[in-house]
């Protein structure tokens, strides 16, 4: 089985599910065309078995060209379609493989969708068998694009579930005292709107005894315009082996954006017990945010989110423990064995 990946930014959460796949399938080839590692997010790519990496830039066109030619997938996973030269590749691609277009935009009605909407069979529809989409968001999407809803897979971001599994049941089998910290893993950009969020923490802080600390990690653009405060730390941005002692001293989880398709980090938090505050517009919170393990806020609306963050403040030790136990259920949902299994099945399809 020959797995050729057309992808974006590998994440840690790729490289997992990847991981567990060829884990799972011994017989299984891959090779993956890549973007160059993004500064923002300094991700260390690991070595996987079976596996080879080819970073996607300019000089390498014709490289990546000819190893496609020499590798004939018999499956191909292409990120969405803004890259021409991976919609060029897919003229090449054997006739007999599976293609599959993988996207995590949400269907708005927005003008720009609508006309995408109109002309997917040329440029779509006629290069690709089947999409692959995070949720149901998404999944409407690929359906208004014309892809038969038995051709639309979901599950595409699951955390790498194996890692924040074990954090998770850390967490719930630890006695001590609920940790008064709030983590927000978000890079420092406009999307994420993480100012909301510190000017809301700063006020809820104050007003409820200032016993809470917020722990900040990742980088971008806003860093050095960061707020500082002594009970913010910002943490720059930690490899994914970093991650379990940041998780396992907090005790919420934050995410203001203000542009979230879907968001992985949800998936990953709710794993590793972390009762949630999400913003609306975070895709992945029509999957894992219940009533009973977190709290929903407009985006970009301080006053509410203090609202909310204030009464988490002010919450007693069971009532945490609580929520944390309900977020674990909730990302139990998906998993990185539902990813192998819904590419095994693709292929079978």
């Amino acid at each position: 089985m020959r797995v050729l990946i057309l992808y974006t930014e590998l994440a840690g959460y790729v490289i997992g599910n990847i991981n567990l796949f060829l884990k799972n399938n011994p017989s299984a080839e891959l090779s993956i065309i890549h973007y160059p590692v993004n500064p923002e997010a300094p991700f260390k790519i690991q070595n996987l078995p079976r596996t080879s990496l080819l970073e996607y830039n300019e000089s390498n066109k014709v490289k990546i060209r000819d190893l496609l030619i020499e590798f004939k997938p018999e499956i191909v996973l292409c990120s969405g379609w803004g890259n021409k030269f991976y919609l060029e590749l897919m003229k090449i691609v054997p006739l007999n493989s599976k293609k599959v277009v993988c996207f995590d935009n949400k269907w708005k009605s927005t003008f720009k969708q609508n006309i995408l909407v109109f002309f997917s069979r040329f440029f779509i529809l006629n290069k690709f068998n089947y999409a692959w989409v995070p949720g149901n968001p998404q999944k409407k999407y690929a359906l208004k694009l014309g892809f038969k809803s038995e051709n639309i897979y979901t599950g595409l971001y699951p955390a790498d579930s194996n890692f924040f599994l074990k954090i998770g049941n850390k967490k719930l089998n630890n006695q001590g005292p609920y940790p008064r910290v709030m983590l927000s893993v978000a890079r420092y950009i406009v999307q994420k709107d993480l100012p909301t969020l510190w000017r809301a923490f700063i006020n809820a802080n104050s007003k409820t005894g200032n016993n809470w600390v917020l722990k900040c990690i990742g980088l971008g653009d806003q860093f050095d315009s960061r707020i500082e405060n002594q009970y913010i730390e910002h943490l720059g941005f930690k490899q994914p082996s970093e991650m379990e002692e940041y998780i396992l001293t907090s005790g919420v989880y934050v995410l203001p954006s203000i542009e979230e398709p879907w968001g992985v980090a949800v998936h990953e938090m709710a794993l590793s017990a972390l009762p949630l505050v999400l913003s609306e517009k975070v895709g992945a919170a029509s999957m894992f945010l219940k009533v009973e393990n977190g709290f929903s806020f407009p985006a970009g609306n301080q006053d509410k989110l203090e609202e909310i963050l204030i009464g988490m403040m002010r919450m007693d030790d069971l009532q945490l423990k609580e929520m944390s136990r309900e977020s674990l259920k909730s990302g139990q949902q998906l998993s990185s064995d539902d990813w192998s299994r819904t590419l095994l099945n693709i292929y079978n399809s």
